[in-house]
């Protein structure tokens, strides 16, 4: 196992709880054959799991088919899984359990080869006392269990899970694709691939090649990943996705560096990129279908000193149209944007870091303005979702198309609405207020630490502070705390300071406050979070605020009378989703700790 693997293995040894000692008897068990399936049958029958009528269909299907009753009432979607394995627990004696109840450790991982785990689909968990535990999701046959005894030399127990506990922890202990990298490795022409000027890519044209990139790009789904990461270094390969923010790596099996140039020359081809040119850039795009869902891959390859690193935007268009009211605003928060977004104009700053949530924001608010009295207009670097009934506007610097030379026509077009994807100078500053002026709703974004700063940032770029304390109404600054894993939460131990702070910002909800962490486990890929939320601190110009900008004040002051005023500040708002349950003091701490 690499040093990867055992450093993701050792934090999720720390996070998970330590299981019940091994029982000294061995484990009674009875082994999957058809006996079994017809009692579990009878018990889905008596339990009102399945209706007589559907099951004589599945029974005539599986004579066609040659497949096993229990797996076709399982992939036909008749019966719940977990029920099934309730069921088969009872009918087997062997017991159901989550694989996030154990502490897996890393000799039970060792002793089992990547081979023998994948192609059996076994999850070992625990080695005590020359008893290995392996988690399956269905009760294996007789003769499996006997051969794997043979081969592994030691008695066996067995605990069953759900599919998806096995397979994540699979590709968390082994690593992704093991059984086609070894196959791909095989089917390599040389060992050595830096003596050789001709790249190992002829491989990229067969299947494997192609279904290890598919592999990655689902598993990069599977995870709501934003973007995965294939870096060449060079003794290794690196594969990295960024989930709820936070880059987390997923092992790759031994020997995938030998295919390094392979990959980024297959991911090149997918993207229909010049395969043969390494020197420079490259960026293109994939269409991908998975789970029912399409899915836009923007691809960019960057040549290095080890080979062409590959970073995939996954941008998926049903995750993007969320309803204002679906987003997780908090309460205090959620009244005041909406009250912004009703104004007739004005301009309206949402300001947070790169990767803060701030455009799938203003898409929401778009989809709330998008109605057939109201004509708006988006000018974007690049365009990444359509929305139908909006008129969108791509900029090319490179020919001239810049912020400011589209705004100049766009006002032409009588919007109603505008959405400046950034303002990045002065010019598109200038224009944007002097929009409002004219009429217009603007909507844009602005890379400040907080929404007071907002104003300074603007005056700094040349509008005069008369032309922002008339013009903008209101600034949002963003950020995303991740949520705390639903599957394997406890209560947080809080240190007693900032349990005293968190409680006084909120003393109405003391009685109800929930601490809540998560311990780690397949669902989350042992982090504890699945999941996002935004916090936010919503700043509403009101005339005592707009003095002081005439009068350039500092951000502080500005700050200190918008508080007086209500603001929420980003600090107390997550201090608020701490105490709801939905993530972490540590989170918080994170993501808004400097925001005070």
């Amino acid at each position: 196992m690499n040093a990867a693997v055992e450093t993701r293995t050792a934090a999720a040894a720390a996070a998970a709880p330590e299981p019940a000692p091994a029982p000294q008897a061995p484990q009674q068990a009875r082994f999957y054959g058809e006996d079994m399936v017809q009692e579990l049958v009878q018990r889905l029958q008596t339990l009102d799991l399945v209706a007589e009528d559907q099951l004589g269909e599945v029974r005539k299907r599986a004579v066609l088919t040659g497949q096993a009753l229990d797996r076709l009432l399982l992939a036909e979607g008749l019966v719940d899984e977990t029920a099934l394995l309730r069921n088969y627990a009872e009918l087997s004696g062997i017991p159901f359990r989550k694989i996030g109840d154990f502490r897996i450790e890393t000799a039970a991982v060792e002793r089992v080869n990547a081979r023998l785990a994948l192609r059996h689909r076994v999850m070992p968990l625990t080695l005590r006392e020359g008893v290995l535990t392996l988690a399956v999701s269905r009760v294996p046959p007789l003769a499996t269990v006997e051969g794997l005894r043979m081969v592994l030399e030691t008695g066996l127990e067995w605990v069953l899970c759900t599919e998806s506990d096995v397979a994540r922890s699979l590709t968390h202990f082994y690593g992704l694709g093991a059984e086609t990298v070894d196959q791909l490795i095989a089917e390599a022409p040389g060992d050595d691939e830096d003596e050789h000027d001709e790249d190992i890519s002829t491989v990229t044209a067969e299947t494997g090649m192609v279904r290890f990139i598919n592999m990655i790009i689902a598993e990069g789904i599977h995870m709501d990943a934003t973007d995965i990461h294939i870096e060449p270094y060079e003794d290794t390969l690196r594969l990295r996705c960024r989930v709820d923010g936070i880059l987390q790596e997923i092992p790759l099996p031994k020997g995938v560096e030998r295919l390094k140039r392979s990959v980024s020359s297959a991911v090149k081809i997918m993207a229909a990129m010049d395969i043969a040119e390494r020197r420079k850039p490259h960026d293109g795009r994939i269409k991908v279908r998975c789970d029912d869902n399409d899915y836009d891959l923007r691809v960019s390859v960057l040549p290095t000193n080890h080979g062409e690193t590959c970073c995939l935007r996954i941008l998926n268009r049903s995750s993007m149209f969320a309803d204002l009211d679906n987003l997780g605003l908090s309460s205090n928060q959620l009244p005041k944007i909406t009250a912004m977004t009703d104004l007739p104009h004005g301009v309206i700053l949402l300001t947070g870091p790169t990767g803060s949530g701030k455009t799938t924001t203003l898409y929401a608010i778009l989809s709330r303005l998008n109605t057939a009295g109201v004509k708006i207009i988006t000018v974007e670097d690049p365009i990444e979702y359509q929305m139908q009934g909006i008129s969108q506007v791509q900029v090319h610097s490179k020919i001239g198309l810049t912020f400011a030379a589209v705004l100049r026509s766009v006002l032409r077009h009588d919007p109603d609405v505008i959405l400046i994807g950034e303002i990045r100078d002065s010019e598109t500053a200038d224009i944007a207020v002097r929009s409002s002026l004219t009429g217009h709703l603007v909507l844009s974004t602005l890379h400040t630490n907080d929404a007071p700063s907002a104003v300074t940032r603007l005056t700094d770029m040349g509008v005069e502070p008369y032309l922002i304390a008339s013009c903008v109404e209101g600034i949002v600054a963003q950020r995303l705390v991740r949520r705390v894993c639903p599957n394997c939460h406890q209560d947080d131990e809080v240190a007693p300071d900032l349990r005293a702070e968190i409680l006084a910002c909120y003393p109405e909800r003391a009685a109800a406050a929930k601490f809540l962490a998560g311990r780690g486990c397949p669902a989350c890929s042992f982090t504890g979070y699945r999941g996002r939320s935004a916090i936010n601190e919503v700043m509403v110009m009101s005339d005592p605020l707009r003095s002081l900008v005439v009068r350039r004040e500092p951000a502080n002051i500005v700050k200190d009378l918008a508080v007086a005023e209500g603001m929420v500040t980003l600090r107390r708002d997550g201090w608020l989703r701490v105490i709801e349950g939905r993530t972490s003091v540590d989170e918080v701490m994170r993501v808004a700790g400097k925001a005070e």
